[in-house]
Order: structure tokens, then sequence, then C-alpha cells
């Protein structure tokens, strides 16, 4: 289990490993912690999560001392900074098809002068931050000043490429200064590119987007069914290895125990 703040690096170090977090009950991050996940990604692009539940997961992941991302709605100013007020520890960016894009994510994500993120000292993340329960108000000001700094050192930037116009920019994309991880959205690459996730087309992109990652330098994503099904890829050095969702974890899990047929 990755801790609260050390994400970034630990990415850097080793293969880790993940889900996506799609039901709305804070209980069920202590059950995911508990069975060995690395970290956790709220899913806040695909699920009608509220705003005030990705903050609640976010706070029970802290407790619970594991790091999480939450992924966006989309490419936007108030998307990543809702985010990453919750005190989240990354966000996940969808749909990225350019470097101007890239950019953009990195922008918003980060405090000046690396970004343009606004800084407010009654959030989340900055209470989360003082490691004082409820920090004191107005917080002193050297806090205030550590503050970004810390946060632009910490905070996990995660750009997926998922589009054949994203596919075809993979080397601008994977060389922004910035992004710390490409992560390969399958499912929404192999329908841009008019085949199934087992098509060669999608494994040849795949493997492209890899090479242009390892090129750049960056870290690279992907998801898989299971952690053994993701082993090639850590071979290869991707170290955002996310196994599934929570939806997917739980009818598997069911469906075994429910089956009638001896195992």
């Amino acid at each position: 289990m990755i801790a609260p703040t050390t994400l970034r690096t630990t990415l850097r170090e080793r293969p880790c490993y993940s889900t996506f977090v799609m039901f709305q009950d804070p209980a069920v991050v202590g059950m995911l912690a508990a069975v060995g996940c690395d970290f956790l990604i709220i899913d806040h692009e695909h699920i009608p999560i509220d705003a005030s539940m990705v903050g609640q997961l976010v706070m029970t992941a802290h407790a619970y001392g594991i790091a999480c991302i939450v992924r966006v709605r989309d490419l936007s100013r108030g998307a990543i900074q809702q985010a990453l007020e919750t005190g989240a520890d990354g966000v996940m960016v969808p749909m990225i098809e350019s470097a101007a894009q890239a950019r953009q994510a990195v922008e918003w994500s980060k405090y000046p002068p690396v970004g343009t993120r606004g800084l407010h000292t009654l959030t989340q993340s900055f209470l989360l931050s003082q490691h004082q329960g409820i920090a004191s108000y107005p917080p002193p000001p050297s806090a205030q000043l550590d503050y970004p700094t810390r946060m632009n050192a910490q905070v996990t930037v995660v750009l997926q490429i998922e589009t054949a116009k994203g596919l075809a920019a993979r080397d601008e994309i994977c060389a922004t200064a910035g992004a710390d991880v490409i992560f390969i959205g399958t499912s929404d690459l192999s329908q841009s590119l008019g085949a199934t996730v087992g098509d060669p087309v999608v494994q040849r992109a795949i493997d492209d987007i890899i090479t242009s990652a390892s090129a750049a330098q960056v870290g690279i994503g992907i998801i898989g069914p299971s952690a053994v099904a993701l082993q090639p890829y850590a071979a290869r050095g991707v170290n955002f290895l996310t196994v599934g969702a929570d939806g997917g974890l739980f009818m598997h899990g069911a469906r075994q125990l429910f089956s009638r047929s001896a195992t």
C-alpha cells in the first residue's frame, strides 16, 4: 500500500497496482486497502459521483493510509481544481489528444510558477496537509509559502491517450513537461480504431504508446483484468497497473462464490 503524498515518487520505483472506485460508499476504500491495492482511482468521469462524495472517498483513503487519484470528468480547470482540493494525490485526465491539451492539464494541476492552480487555505487539501486535524486559521505564513511547493512536488498528473487522434500525437503528449504518467485507455482506443481490444491493430497501438513514453522517460499506465494478466506489461517497465474496477471485482467474486460447479 502506498501512503498518501508518496505516490509520485513510488511510481518511478516499482510496479504499483490500483483499481477504479465506482461504488459510492467510503466503506469500499477500507476493503480495497485491505486486499492489496497499492493505490485507488476514484472514477468521476464515468460514474455520476457527487463532488462531496469524492471528498469523502479521498478523506477515507487518507484515513486508511492509502494514496488515491481522481479521474476527472473532462479537461477543465474546474474539474481538475475541485479534484485536487479534496486532497487527492493526483488527477487522471481523459481524452488527451494534443500537446496543447497535455500542457493545459499540467498547468491547471500545478501552482505557480509551474502552473496556474489557484490557492485557497480552507480546502480539505490544505487542511490535510497541515497534519493537525483542524489546522489553525489563518495559517502561519510559512505554511502558505511551503504548501504550493510541496503540492507541486507531490501531485501526480496522469494523461490518458485513448483515441486515434491521441495516438497520432503520442510523441508530443509523452514529451510534456510535468506529465508523470501516460495511461493507455484500451477500451476507448479500440473503439476509436474500429477494432476490439484483442485485435492486432490495438496491440500495435499500445506498443507504439509504450515505446513513445519510454523514449520520453515518462511513466506508463494500463488496465487489465488481473494482476497476473498485467505482468507482461510490468516486465516492460509499466508501473501504473490497474486491475479493473471495484464493481467488476465484486461481480467476479460473487460469480465464483455463487457457482454451483465444482472448481
